[in-house]
């Protein structure tokens, strides 16, 4: 069986509700008026009758507070009403416009033939009342400056008229309502649809960006990491056993394998899809030792004091953060300073939070360099976790200096 169906749309607004009822109240009392029942007050139940009605009149257009939640009971009752009462249909047919803007199904139609024979007989008894002051639709149809008491001749087809008309405009005014509503919310899921292609699109294009990033990066240095391996493993097979030379060409070939490792990780990232999260390799602060000795058998004088009190318990975000961002003070270093001894202080726990400073000699640029890319990533990491940073020139100029302060982040597990 077909059930009725919901058209979902924001609520009128409050004025509307005023204006509608204010109007129904003024057009019920006219329809009490000319209905002949204040002419009538010659027994005491037609005074109360008239009273009823008056109440009625002024009552009845309080339901439309109601027609958005209730719009079959506000327009039936409204409709019932006016056959017992000649107060006429008004209220019902505001009701039942409301109804059809906001509902479908046979209910509504039915509720519909309801207001029409209330309609009906609204119609009919009115234009059985002899004179114009007994009937309004008599008052329309009297000649210009008729007397009140004047009997007025309607033709047969008046009264058909008059329901004809009132039933098409709650009718047509309800379907106009409903057609400018069903229009607004296709517009609005059009709208969502073209949000979500455009997001769609957008995420498609970065992911093709990242794979083509992903097959230079690979194709790029991979290639040249692989080859300096392999350089490298010659010259340490060639070198003479225990000395310095096959011991470089040892580091090297350690580094590159290292550094291939730390390629596929990051191919692997660029690889995933954009809602996962990033796919960068596990890092414990208690790695960091071994990090700053792999710089310093690189041949960099690196002076490092590394206490951490709890390392194994950090955040892993923290721990990544506090791992790369040594690793990229230790790389800036070695790059401007270029043999020039680093101090390097790592310490922290629970209590304290992390402090990372870092020192080198300050030496000038011979060239214009379009460097900052590693103190910018730094700042990125910092900032993220909600740390400060600091760096510039001490000791008079002497001394190039870089002071990081995180927040302690103990891990869940």
């Amino acid at each position: 069986m077909e059930r009725s169906t919901v058209i979902s749309e924001q609520r009128a607004p409050w004025w509307r509700t005023v204006l509608w009822g204010t109007l129904c109240a003024a057009a019920s009392l006219t329809s009490l008026a000319y209905s002949g029942l204040g002419n009538r007050t010659e027994y005491g139940w037609e005074v109360l009758l008239l009273g009823a009605g008056l109440l009625v009149a002024l009552a009845l257009p309080l339901l439309l507070l109601w027609r958005h939640r209730a719009p079959y009971a506000v327009t039936l009752v409204a409709s019932a009403v006016a056959v017992a009462l000649p107060v006429g249909t008004w209220t019902a047919l505001v009701a039942l416009a409301s109804l059809i803007g906001r509902r479908r199904g046979p209910q509504v139609w039915w509720t519909a033939g309801a207001a029409a024979v209330a309609t009906t007989v609204t119609v009919v008894r009115d234009t059985s009342g002899a004179t114009s002051a007994t009937s309004f639709v008599k008052l329309l149809f009297a000649p210009s400056g008729a007397a009140p008491g004047m009997e007025v001749t309607l033709g047969w087809w008046v009264a058909p008229l008059f329901i004809v008309v009132g039933i098409a405009i709650a009718v047509g005014s309800g379907l106009v309502v409903r057609a400018r509503r069903e229009a607004a919310a296709s517009a609005r899921q059009v709208s969502a649809a073209q949000d979500a292609s455009d997001q769609l699109g957008d995420q498609l294009a970065r992911q093709l960006e990242r794979e083509r990033i992903g097959r230079e990066v690979h194709d790029v240095l991979g290639h040249r990491l692989s080859l300096l391996n392999l350089h490298a493993g010659a010259l340490e097979a060639h070198a003479p056993s225990g000395g310095p030379l096959g011991e470089s060409a040892r580091l090297v070939r350690e580094s590159a394998a290292r550094a291939m490792e730390d390629l596929r990780s990051l191919l692997d990232m660029l690889n995933e899809p954009l809602e996962t999260g990033p796919a960068e390799l596990d890092l414990s602060l208690v790695d960091l030792p071994d990090m700053i000795a792999e710089t310093v058998e690189t041949g960099v004088p690196v002076s490092s004091a590394v206490y951490i009190d709890g390392a194994e318990h950090a955040d892993p975000a923290l721990a990544r953060a506090v791992y790369r961002i040594v690793q990229e003070l230790l790389t800036n270093a070695r790059r401007h300073a270029h043999g020039h001894p680093i101090r390097l202080d790592v310490n922290g726990g629970p209590s304290t939070g992390m402090t990372i400073d870092a020192r080198n000699p300050y030496v000038p640029p011979t060239v214009p360099s379009r460097g900052g890319q590693g103190l910018r990533g730094i700042a990125e990491r910092v900032e993220l976790l909600g740390g400060q940073l600091r760096y510039g020139l001490d000791d008079e100029g002497r001394t190039f200096r870089v002071t990081v302060q995180l927040p302690w982040r103990s891990s869940q597990t």
